[in-house]
């Protein structure tokens, strides 16, 4: 039995206990990061390799977990591509979004120069890895990153104009997604060649489209991504948040583990996707609020539902709040590991 579980688990070999990690922990709720971000800004510290790797791995030393997440950004690859990211303490902003511009496909320039940052900070990652801990890669999702390149951020995360856009202009938009889905091919492989260990999709807009138009115009680019991503020997995990009955259409092609978001019960997922597929996910990140008696009650229904189907990967159903306490991530770290 290997004697990491999440290696064990995402290669769908047993484990005692689920494997644990939590989307945004690597930064957020942790004050080594806070104290760091006092000092460095969030953009330097993506580029600078030392201070990106040890923050990658904070997670690991400060609240137990099984697996590290690149820290990194998913708008890395549109930057790549050419697009302007103006990095602020309120977040990215988007001087120039690609749907004020005449044709912005032809705009595009894919740079790998640009992503070579990140190269060097999975080198660095595994020189400080000393516990040989599995490291994940991502990216992403089409979708998600060509709301971001063609309508810069939108407060209310509906995208409106952007899927306008989508159905008034289908040849631009998929010209786009043909640019920005080359470059995360690149972008999965240059991570692979870098040892990471597991490969994960962040479609976290995919509730601003209808299923049917989702399944049409952009998981045929998802299926791209995982399939550069296999040709590594990578395993793949897709988390299309707000997906809701359209998990019931994803498949092999699309990957092998699917993150569930908190708004569809396990039980659900489970029964509408596809056995060949685990499942990761689903915990209500507000529940980390929670008296720890609380938690622990719905940490266990995880723990039962893991008996019951072993291909499962305990993460929330979205990303750490930056003021969870950490006293209780460090509980349900434990909670697990004493099973």
């Amino acid at each position: 039995m290997c004697s990491n579980p999440f290696i064990a688990v995402i290669n769908h070999q047993p484990a005692l206990r689920p494997p644990m990690w939590m989307m945004r922990q690597a930064g957020r709720v942790l004050p080594r990061y806070r104290c760091l971000t006092q000092k460095q800004p969030f953009h330097s510290i993506l580029a600078d390799a030392k201070m990106a790797a040890e923050v990658t791995l904070m997670p690991i030393n400060d609240m137990g977990m099984d697996a590290a997440i690149l820290f990194s950004d998913i708008l890395v690859v549109p930057e790549a591509l050419g697009v302007q990211v103006e990095w602020t303490t309120d977040g990215p902003v988007f001087p120039h979004p690609l749907m004020d511009l005449d044709s912005p496909a032809s705009l595009l320039y894919f740079n790998p120069s640009n992503l070579m940052h990140v190269a060097d900070t999975l080198d660095e990652i595994q020189c400080q890895n000393t516990d040989d801990t599995p490291v994940i890669g991502f990216c992403g999702g089409p979708l998600t990153c060509l709301c971001y390149m063609l309508g810069g951020r939108d407060k209310s995360m509906q995208f409106t104009d952007v899927v306008r856009y989508f159905y008034t202009h289908r040849s631009e938009t998929e010209q786009l997604l043909e640019a920005l889905t080359s470059a995360s091919e690149y972008y999965v492989r240059l991570q692979a060649a870098h040892k990471i260990s597991a490969f994960q999709i962040f479609e976290s807009f995919a509730s601003v489209i209808p299923v049917e138009l989702y399944t049409s115009l952009i998981l045929p680019f998802v299926r791209r991504i995982t399939a550069a991503a296999r040709d590594c020997g990578l395993p793949v995990i897709f988390f299309p948040k707000g997906f809701g009955t359209g998990l019931s259409v994803l498949t092999k092609d699309d990957c092998d583990f699917v993150s569930i978001d908190w708004h569809t019960p396990l039980s659900t997922a489970r029964a509408i996707v596809s056995p060949a597929l685990g499942l990761q996910g689903n915990m209500d990140p507000r529940l980390l609020f929670a008296p720890q008696a609380v938690i622990a009650q719905h940490l266990q229904t995880y723990m039962d539902f893991f008996n019951t189907y072993p291909d499962y990967i305990f993460n929330l159903g979205h990303g750490l709040h930056k003021d969870t306490p950490l006293k209780n991530v460090r509980f349900v770290t434990s909670w697990f590991k004493q099973k």
